[in-house]
């Protein structure tokens, strides 16, 4: 079976290999069938699987990544198991969802991004958009985008436990409509409030943010971090695209998720910008 993931974007320590031969994870390390992810306090990582899907894994985490090949091969299903620990993952997959099982859970996700945790007092699942099939002992629920399961044993009814996320991340940047002019660098201003979702009501939520965007030519800090009031400012420098790029349309979508675990009541945060050329 060939490799199909690499790690990337690691921060602090990490371990990465085969079970029995891990070794010190380092970014572009190739993953196979049953290799395993083991982020330490300090630690984290992004996962990028072949397909386009990508797992951010937070401290104190392991994960086994494994991919099952039909007879014909003609394709893959990917299937993770979260020994313990917590992640953040956006899955593109149609036609054979990823199967993922943690604590007394089993999910099956195609086209979702969720966060998913294994802790001692239960299961938490919270799907960020997108529907996810969610299976224990004893039953079974499809959850879509807002909603969550929290602190879930393995004979729970869960039809009954499912609630909506409370929280969101609230990103605005200015200036809202940039324009490039010739070849300059622009700076934007970015702005990121935990919010009450469906208000502007801000919650004091202090904590990491880690930033993502579908652009080449940018500089996103590395860390963002919230204060006590759930609030922090960044700059981002975005240069305009390169002159023989005839892809770019003018809009680059900025995506924030807390980089931590504990924060399966925050929602994402996207915005997207629309650039004009002079």
């Amino acid at each position: 079976m060939p490799d199909f993931a690499v790690l990337s974007q690691i921060q602090g320590k990490i371990k990465a290999g085969p079970a029995k031969k891990m070794v010190e994870g380092t970014n572009g390390q190739l993953l196979r069938h049953r290799h395993r992810i083991k982020t330490e306090k300090d630690g984290k990582a992004t996962v990028f699987i072949k397909d386009g899907s990508e797992i951010r894994l937070f401290a104190d985490t392991e994960l086994i990544v494994g991919a099952k090949k039909s007879r014909n091969s003609r394709w893959m299903r990917y299937r993770l198991v979260l020994l313990s620990g917590s992640f953040w993952g956006h899955f593109v997959r149609e036609k054979n969802p990823v199967e993922i099982s943690g604590g007394s859970m089993r999910l099956q996700v195609s086209d979702a991004s969720i966060r998913f945790s294994k802790k001692k007092t239960g299961t938490d699942i919270s799907v960020l958009n997108g529907t996810v099939r969610v299976f224990n002992k004893s039953s079974f629920v499809k959850l879509h985008g807002g909603q969550r399961l929290y602190q879930i044993q393995k004979n729970d009814f869960m039809p009954q436990k499912v609630s909506i996320i409370p929280n969101q991340l609230k990103l605005s940047l200015e200036p809202s409509e940039p324009v490039f002019q010739g070849d300059k660098t622009i700076e934007l201003n970015l702005n990121l409030q935990v919010v009450r979702y469906g208000s502007d009501r801000a919650v004091e939520r202090p904590g990491p943010v880690h930033l993502r965007a579908n652009y080449y030519n940018l500089e996103i800090p590395d860390s963002i971090r919230l204060n006590t009031d759930g609030n922090a400012k960044a700059k981002i420098k975005v240069a305009p695209p390169n002159s023989e790029d005839r892809t770019f349309e003018g809009s680059v979508t900025f995506h924030a998720i807390m980089d931590q675990q504990g924060f399966d009541d925050v929602r994402d945060g996207t915005f997207k910008v629309k650039f004009r050329n002079l």
